[in-house]
């Protein structure tokens, strides 16, 4: 894609959005996502895709809660070990037997910005989260509990976003930030989210017939199209 395009994409976008409501971004800081279209649906992955972002869509340093396998204390202790500041370790166990009421489940997902999960344990762990981590685009992000840079995994991840619904139809939308984020930051993580689609389902760009920037409750906006000989025109 044309960076160019996707800067002047983002800055017509949050020229009308902030527009709207100059005075107060926190209640109107809607999701800004960017869609993209494929010429043939894509086949289904057998596990969720992980794609990375340049940026968290949560504050500069997420507060998260990392689900693992059991016994907690060990994934506890390895935090500690590589100095990783850690808000919450879940066992699987503890997660099923603590987590099983509905109220608990919303307060445990209030109380973090994002949710890492060992995948080993990834199959199983959405029927005991439940839907409103799903609901509030809080969907648990996998980790690879086993590399030897830790540090560098965790903090990958905690930039990232899963995609559990590819193969399902001809286009997908990938949250990539804010209202409240500013243009360059927002214009990193579509050109990242893009980059990262691409290179996780073949054949890339070559399969990509449009894609798209929005809000929740604006228009699309194009940034890319296969068709398109040249800038495409952003009124």
């Amino acid at each position: 894609m044309d960076k160019e395009q996707v800067e002047k994409a983002v800055e017509a976008l949050m020229k009308h959005c902030r527009g709207k409501d100059s005075t107060d971004l926190t209640n109107s800081d809607e999701k800004v996502s960017v869609q993209v279209v494929f010429k043939k649906v894509p086949t289904k992955p057998k596990h969720p895709l992980r794609l990375a972002l340049a940026h968290p869509m949560g504050s500069a340093e997420p507060n998260f809660c990392l689900i693992t396998k059991d016994p907690q204390r060990q994934y506890k202790d390895l935090m500690k070990s590589h100095g990783i500041t850690v808000g919450r370790v879940i066992g699987v166990s503890k997660l099923k037997k603590k987590f099983k009421e509905l109220e608990a489940k919303r307060i445990l997902c209030n109380s973090y910005d994002c949710f890492l999960v060992d995948e080993r344990i990834l199959p199983i762990i959405p029927r005991w989260l439940g839907k409103c981590f799903y609901e509030k685009g809080k969907a648990p992000i996998k980790v690879n509990l086993k590399k030897s840079d830790i540090t560098k995994e965790i903090s990958e991840a905690v930039k990232s976003y899963m995609v559990a619904n590819l193969g399902k139809g001809n286009n997908i939308s990938i949250p990539c930030g804010r209202v409240s984020f500013d243009n360059e930051q927002l214009v990193d993580n579509v050109n990242a989210a893009v980059k990262s689609l691409c290179k996780n389902v073949k054949p890339g760009i070559k399969n990509v017939k449009s894609v798209y920037l929005k809000t929740e409750n604006s228009v699309a906006l194009p940034i890319y199209s296969s068709l398109a000989v040249g800038p495409i025109k952003i009124s």
